[in-house]
């Protein structure tokens, strides 16, 4: 087998334009030969059918009219993209229920705090204030606390510690609630996408392909996009 040990660049400056004509005309033909190989599996998976009656290396070697060679590498290549896409929605299927799962646990928290604070609250509008043992809120004497981690909130009467710490605590809550449960609507709208829909891909990034439409010399001349 023969094996390179050096390598000299070449530029394309430095050679006739003939050669560097035949250079881009390759790497046009190919790579427009990739995207419509990948592009007729995403279809295909979409649909679930398939309109060609030959194979993917016969159909784009006759539309493009390329050799084996390159026929095959150009298949080889939509192919291993398609399974790098396959492998990336395994990985967003599985972040996505991991943060399924953490919404969930905040929204079983919060709701249990709520619960927490309302039952406070009408025992204050009751008049025979209650605390459950384990909450942070206490009577101690005359005064109310709240214990933190690092702090102690003192509330030196009845009134102050309702309307100036419980309804504004559950206020904050239910806020907090309907955030979480929006966010968690939008989570399983995402999962779902994820699991029945075939993604594309924008060759060449998303800001090349948006710039046939939002920048002026491209706009005015679709050719120099393609190229």
């Amino acid at each position: 087998m023969k094996k390179a040990y050096f390598s000299k660049r070449i530029y394309k400056n430095t050679l006739p334009k003939v050669y560097v004509d035949a250079i881009s005309h390759s790497l046009l033909l190919f790579n427009r030969a990739k995207h419509f190989a990948f592009q007729t599996q995403v279809a295909e998976k979409r649909s679930g059918k398939s309109k060609r009656d030959k194979s993917l290396h016969l159909t784009v070697k006759n539309r493009f009219e390329m050799n084996d060679y390159y026929t095959n590498s150009v298949v080889q290549e939509a192919n291993a993209l398609i399974k790098s896409q396959s492998e990336l929605k395994k990985m967003y299927i599985s972040t996505k229920e991991e943060q399924i799962k953490s919404v969930k646990r905040k929204i079983k928290s919060t709701k249990s705090r709520v619960t927490t604070l309302t039952k406070i609250k009408h025992s204050f509008i009751k008049g025979k204030p209650s605390f459950n043992k384990t909450s942070r809120e206490q009577q101690k004497g005359n005064f109310f606390v709240v214990e933190f981690k690092k702090k102690t909130d003192i509330y030196y009467h009845a009134y102050q510690f309702e309307h100036h710490y419980l309804d504004i605590q559950i206020k904050a809550l239910k806020n907090r609630l309907g955030r979480l449960e929006y966010r968690l609507d939008r989570l399983q709208k995402q999962l779902k996408s994820l699991r029945n829909n075939t993604k594309s891909v924008v060759f060449g990034g998303k800001k090349l392909f948006k710039g046939q439409h939002t920048l002026h010399h491209y706009r005015n001349n679709h050719k120099l996009w393609v190229e």
